[in-house]
Protein backbone atom coordinates (compact mmCIF):
# COMPACT_ATOMS: atom_id res chain seq x y z
CA UNK A 1 0.00 0.00 0.00
CA UNK A 2 1.35 3.34 -0.77
CA UNK A 3 1.66 6.15 1.75
CA UNK A 4 0.00 9.14 1.25
CA UNK A 5 1.83 12.48 1.58
CA UNK A 6 -0.74 14.61 3.17
CA UNK A 7 -0.30 18.76 2.36
CA UNK A 8 -3.32 20.22 4.04
CA UNK A 9 -6.90 19.70 5.21
CA UNK A 10 -10.23 21.39 3.90
CA UNK A 11 -13.59 22.56 5.14
CA UNK A 12 -16.65 22.72 3.39
CA UNK A 13 -19.44 24.57 3.85
CA UNK A 14 -22.39 25.40 1.74
CA UNK A 15 -20.39 27.15 -0.95
CA UNK A 16 -17.78 25.12 -1.58
CA UNK A 17 -14.55 23.70 0.01
CA UNK A 18 -11.90 25.85 1.56
CA UNK A 19 -8.74 24.77 1.19
CA UNK A 20 -5.52 24.99 4.02
CA UNK A 21 -2.22 23.88 2.07
CA UNK A 22 1.21 23.42 4.33
CA UNK A 23 3.42 25.72 2.14
CA UNK A 24 7.01 23.48 3.44
CA UNK A 25 5.59 20.60 3.27
CA UNK A 26 4.17 21.46 -0.66
CA UNK A 27 7.97 22.95 -0.46
CA UNK A 28 9.56 19.55 0.31
CA UNK A 29 7.04 17.77 -1.87
CA UNK A 30 8.42 19.51 -5.14
CA UNK A 31 11.75 19.59 -4.46
CA UNK A 32 11.78 16.16 -3.51
CA UNK A 33 9.84 15.06 -6.51
CA UNK A 34 6.36 13.69 -5.67
CA UNK A 35 4.95 16.57 -7.15
CA UNK A 36 5.82 17.81 -10.97
CA UNK A 37 4.93 21.45 -12.15
CA UNK A 38 4.16 21.63 -15.46
CA UNK A 39 5.18 24.24 -17.81
CA UNK A 40 2.33 27.03 -16.74
CA UNK A 41 3.47 26.82 -13.50
CA UNK A 42 0.42 24.43 -11.86
CA UNK A 43 0.65 21.86 -9.56
CA UNK A 44 -2.52 19.27 -9.38
CA UNK A 45 -2.83 18.21 -6.15
CA UNK A 46 -5.54 15.93 -4.60
CA UNK A 47 -8.32 16.86 -2.54
CA UNK A 48 -10.50 14.24 -0.81
CA UNK A 49 -13.22 13.86 1.55
CA UNK A 50 -12.92 12.14 4.72
CA UNK A 51 -15.26 9.65 5.73
CA UNK A 52 -15.58 11.39 9.14
CA UNK A 53 -15.13 15.02 9.93
CA UNK A 54 -12.08 15.62 12.11
CA UNK A 55 -13.16 15.95 15.46
CA UNK A 56 -11.07 18.38 16.59
CA UNK A 57 -10.20 20.83 13.31
CA UNK A 58 -13.45 20.47 12.13
CA UNK A 59 -12.21 19.18 8.22
CA UNK A 60 -14.02 17.53 6.51
CA UNK A 61 -11.18 16.81 3.71
CA UNK A 62 -7.68 16.10 3.18
CA UNK A 63 -5.20 17.47 0.73
CA UNK A 64 -2.19 15.25 -0.34
CA UNK A 65 -0.06 14.51 -3.77
CA UNK A 66 -2.27 12.47 -6.18
CA UNK A 67 -1.82 8.78 -6.49
CA UNK A 68 0.50 7.55 -9.37
CA UNK A 69 -1.86 7.02 -12.30
CA UNK A 70 -1.52 3.04 -12.71
CA UNK A 71 0.60 1.63 -15.84
CA UNK A 72 -1.33 0.47 -18.88
CA UNK A 73 -0.19 -3.34 -19.71
CA UNK A 74 -0.86 -2.39 -23.58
Amino acid sequence: MEEITFLGTGWSDDYGVSVAINYDKLQAAIADGKLEVNKYGDVRIRVQKLKEANSKSKATHYVAVPKPKPESPF
